[in-house]
């Protein structure tokens, strides 16, 4: 079995595959558990693939494949100590032992993909700098991608670090513990614009049943595999197989997530999953939807556009092509397609074409894509499943890049100002682009359609504001997507780039309540397509005294920009991505002024602010203490909760911020960085049972 990545989705053998997975140890030394006793089980019980926290050795990969399992390893490698400034070593060895154990088992067919991490804790992550735990986390990726081409990689996050999502990962994975459906249901389309163009899989969920009933389990387990499947998300991994659980070397008998009881009796949730078959996303009574392409002169895309069309699966369809003055071979091509709707129209602009479209459509839904477009064979069965669930009267998705083949379309592809959409919430849009933008027939003669004062480019915007200005709302489907080609050379893509200029100055007078001297003021976040990773700079929101349990970042306007493609990522392609940028603020710029539009220029973001701790302070202890304990005393002795993002408490002018390193022992240490050198700390600390370690 291989397991491989296509856009939002995993594909197991070439065919699309929703992962049903569960953990598998670690168990105590004196366990009775097996490969050999508990993989057929496990298969039995329905799960295709299981997740472990170490590198496994090749007869636990002989075992899972003899039994059609996958293997989802972990590598653990002291992660949650500072590998940045404090022991870098850590994580030069952990690149090692990954490349190594690569190469020497990435070929097995029973590995299906590697998680190079686990839950870096928030504290020891804003200790060494989010963004420099990020990138060093990214380099890891690209370590392991370079040694085992094709394999998924990724880093398992969760949401109190969820500004740490790598940008080379292949994948997003989540651990998420919530112990309601219905918040765990609001909570998942959020993992879709966290994870950008990439597939968000479900590494960890799970309730525990000392705490919780069996009977709770049983009910949120069977929910969450089923929220996740209609949530588009590529698998979902239950937390855990058995109640034997092996943490900071003892076994932890406190806790109890497992399918299985100690004495290895079944829960009452091991059945029910072994019973539960996942729901079709297509849902019942599927609406009919009109795909509408509009193309000029697009004879060289019309055909993988048209092909892809055709093999969509879904029941209920049709195809039509709006030829808008083409002068080349479009129109004899078109004429030659069979089973689709073709009209020939003279020069009349986009606007126009697509309401031609949408005039002979005999659709409910009018789906619009463009001809360099490939829409994904399940595109229309999820825009489906999200009309079905909602009220929205337009959905839309990611458009995504193909994989670049060609230092021009790596430049392109990773270039600013791609079509995208721009969302107010994590399930509500301000902006649908054209390439991927569906709505109700209802709605779209409500408004009128589009305006045909947009010839080639900002239809779409001004499409997707009167239909809020009409009251209609705009939803999103993470799920379904295209393949959206970008420009070919950077020559064509700046020409397109000074088409969305003169495009913005026609909005702007249109709707000049909606723009600032800069441009376009969206009330939402502009996404990207680049997973949403921290960048130097940006501001975290983490809460009183950093116990935020959702950690995100804070005042998001804009998702980080998409770099180059590894395969791309070169100084000198970095060197032409920098002027290829810089020519497009200018040329979009200068069209946008020429054309009476506004005339500010937009700018590089500053500089970030440096952090820095004129003082710090190491303690440790060997009873399992951390800074929560530190805390809770220095609160006691007047501290205070400090408003400044950088600190947690003060007292006076004093402030201090706190991490303590997780070692997987009680014996651990805990860094604290002072904006001044202290007064009496180290007694208050010593008050609380630390000891100031020894260099």
């Amino acid at each position: 079995m291989r397991l491989s990545v296509n856009g939002k989705h995993f594909l197991l053998d070439g065919s699309p595959h929703f992962l049903r997975c569960v953990t598998y140890g670690p168990f105590p030394p004196d366990s009775p558990h097996t490969p050999a006793s508990d993989f057929p089980k496990i298969r039995k019980a329905g799960f295709d693939s299981i997740r472990i926290y170490q590198l496994p050795d090749r007869a636990f990969l002989d075992s899972a494949a003899e039994n059609d399992l996958l293997v989802i390893p972990t590598h653990a490698w002291g992660h949650g100590c500072d590998f940045i400034c404090e022991n870098p070593s850590l994580l030069e060895n952990a690149r090692r032992d990954i490349t190594t154990w690569l190469s020497r088992h990435h070929s097995h067919p029973a590995l299906g993909a590697l998680l190079i991490g686990n839950e870096i804790p928030s504290d020891m992550a804003r200790w060494m700098t989010p963004w420099k735990v990020n990138r060093a986390l990214d380099s890891l990726i690209r370590s392991a991608q370079k040694t085992a081409p094709g394999l998924p990689i990724a880093y398992a996050n969760f949401p109190t670090t969820e500004y740490l999502e790598p940008p080379s990962a292949d994948f997003t994975a989540f651990n998420i513990y919530l112990e309601d459906s219905a918040d765990l249901k609001k909570y998942l389309p959020r993992l879709h614009h966290l994870a950008g163009d990439r597939p968000v899989f479900l590494t960890e969920f799970g309730i525990d049943t000392q705490r919780n009933s069996e009977e709770l389990q049983e009910k949120l387990l069977s929910n969450a595999l089923t929220l996740t499947r209609l949530a588009g998300l590529a698998g979902a991994t239950l937390y855990a197989w058995s109640d034997h659980w092996f943490n900071n070397q003892r076994s932890m008998d406190e806790w109890s997530f497992g399918l299985l009881r100690r004495d290895l009796s079944e829960k009452p949730a091991l059945h029910t999953l072994s019973q539960l078959t996942l729901p079709d996303p297509l849902p019942e009574n599927p609406p009919r939807f009109s795909i509408i392409i509009c193309t000029r002169n697009g004879q060289e895309r019309l055909h993988s556009c048209l092909h892809a069309c055709r093999n969509i699966h879904y029941p209920n369809f049709e195809i039509i092509v709006i030829n808008d003055g083409s002068t080349d071979q479009s129109a004899t091509l078109l004429d030659q397609e069979k089973n689709i709707i073709v009209h020939h129209l003279p020069p009349s602009g986009l606007s126009a074409a697509r309401n031609y479209g949408a005039a002979i459509s005999t659709g409910e839904i009018l789906a619009y894509t463009d001809d360099d477009c490939q829409p994904d064979i399940h595109w229309l069965t999820w825009l489906a499943r999200a009309y079905a669930d909602s009220d929205y009267s337009a959905i839309g998705g990611p458009n995504l890049a193909p994989t670049p083949d060609s230092r021009s379309l790596a430049l392109t592809t990773a270039a600013p100002g791609a079509p995208t959409h721009v969302m107010i919430d994590d399930l509500t849009a301000e902006h649908l682009p054209g390439c991927h933008l569906s709505v109700k027939k209802s709605a779209f003669h409500d408004i009128g359609g589009f305006d045909p004062i947009f010839k080639t480019a900002g239809d779409d915007v001004d499409f997707c504001w009167r239909l809020r200005d009409h009251g209609h709302t705009l939803g999103f489907s993470g799920a379904s997507f295209v393949w959206h080609h970008r420009r070919a050379t950077p020559a064509k893509y700046l020409k397109q780039q000074n088409g969305y200029g003169k495009a913005e100055a026609l909005l702007y007078k249109k709707h000049p309540h909606r723009f600032s001297k800069g441009g376009i003021q969206w009330e939402g976040c502009v996404y990207q397509g680049i997973a949403l990773g921290i960048e130097p700079g940006d501001f975290i929101y983490t809460g009183p005294t950093g116990e935020a349990p959702y950690q995100s970042l804070g005042k998001l306007l804009r998702q980080p920009m998409r770099g180059l493609h590894p395969s791309f990522d070169t100084p000198l392609n970095n060197t032409l991505l920098k002027l290829l940028t810089l020519a497009q603020i200018h040329l979009r710029h200068r069209a946008r002024k020429k054309h009476g539009g506004p005339s500010a220029r937009g700018s590089w973001p500053s500089a970030p602010r440096q952090k820095s701790y004129s003082s710090t302070l190491t303690l440790s202890n060997s009873q399992g203490l951390t800074r929560h304990h530190l805390y809770r005393h220095l609160l006691q002795d007047g501290w205070q909760a400090c408003p400044d993002p950088d600190f947690d408490l003060q007292k006076g002018s004093l402030k201090l911020l706190a991490a303590t390193e997780q070692t997987g022992t009680p014996t651990n240490r805990t860094f604290i960085g002072l904006n001044q050198p202290p007064h009496n700390l180290l007694q208050s600390a010593e008050a609380a049972g630390f000891s100031k370690a020894h260099s």
